[in-house]
């Protein structure tokens, strides 16, 4: 008997790397999750995940079709070039599908993170047959990822959907990118800690919504994380938009007052009356199986 078809998804994160083996109906097994800060430390980041990844392979014990590779970064238009990560200066410019490929002899394809969550959430919430999704996560910075025509878009260079990079008049604050006033910059986990910092030292950040979401402070904070996803709403007038990230999961977060923001800030009367917006259910294995529809993706469109 032949052994399935799969695929190694891979989820990197600023805090966690996560990998699994997927299956061709995106069923996940041996899933791991260990500290990215630890793993890929240092001048030798991109070494360290090459050698990591083979080794997951060797214990799972698996002969993968393809590996599948979500980055905190922008890629080129080719998916195979990283170009910027902000938390992993080690990753810039690297051409990682090219290394894992002369080092494992395994094809590699290579995608934002946020994308693949985009295309987790897409199936499991059931809306493949859509033409235009948004997702739009925050978490560590503001990541999104756009579905348009039913399939991922992809720009001129790579650098597509980059919500959380919108500019915002009056902010002085500097983004990860290295611009001033990115509405990333003030809607994100980074400002979140910033702010509980100032405002409510001695509150881990994981009771930030618990015990501060009515303040003044963090009802402008949502207000913030309002901005890009309704200006994508204003501008793509989508069938859907997808919220997820981190900041969205934590315990409290108050949902229905980010819902009644997007909405105030909706185009009246369209698209808002028709708006569809719909929270991604936080999981860890999420980006992976993501990961993993997306290499099979891959291999069906090379075949």
């Amino acid at each position: 008997m032949s052994s399935p078809e799969v695929v190694i998804g891979v989820d990197i994160g600023g805090t966690n790397l996560r990998t699994g083996v997927v299956d061709r109906t995106g069923n996940l097994s041996q899933f791991a999750i260990t500290s990215s800060r630890k793993k890929l430390a240092g001048s030798k980041s991109a070494g360290r995940l090459v050698e990591y990844i083979g080794d997951y392979i060797a214990q799972a014990g698996v002969s993968p079709r393809a590996i599948a590779i979500g980055f905190p970064s922008t890629v080129d238009n080719t998916r195979r070039v990283v170009l910027s990560t902000s938390n992993i200066p080690g990753f810039n410019g690297m051409p990682f599908a090219d290394l894992f490929e002369e080092a494992l002899g395994i094809p590699t394809f290579l995608n934002r993170d946020t994308n693949m969550l985009l295309l987790h959430d897409i199936r499991s919430a059931g809306l493949e047959d859509k033409k235009v999704i948004v997702g739009c996560y925050p978490g560590t910075g503001f990541g999104s990822g756009l579905w348009i025509g039913g399939r991922l878009h992809v720009g001129k260079t790579g650098c597509e959907g980059e919500l959380g990079h919108i500019p915002v008049k009056g902010s002085e604050r500097v983004c990860g990118c290295g611009n001033v006033g990115c509405v990333e910059a003030i809607a994100s986990g980074k400002y979140l800690e910033y702010l509980l910092a100032e405002h409510f030292p001695g509150t881990p950040i994981g009771e930030a919504f618990t015990r501060h979401a009515d303040t003044e402070v963090l009802r402008d904070f949502i207000d913030n994380l309002s901005l890009p996803i309704a200006s994508a709403i204003n501008i793509l007038d989508p069938d859907a938009v997808i919220v997820g990230g981190g900041v969205t999961a934590m315990p409290g977060f108050p949902r229905d007052y980010l819902v009644e923001r997007v909405r105030a800030r909706a185009r009246k009367p369209e698209p808002e009356a028709s708006l569809n917006l719909v929270f991604a259910e936080p999981r860890q294995e999420n980006g992976v199986i993501g990961a993993g529809i997306y290499g099979f993706s891959r291999l069906e469109a090379s075949a």
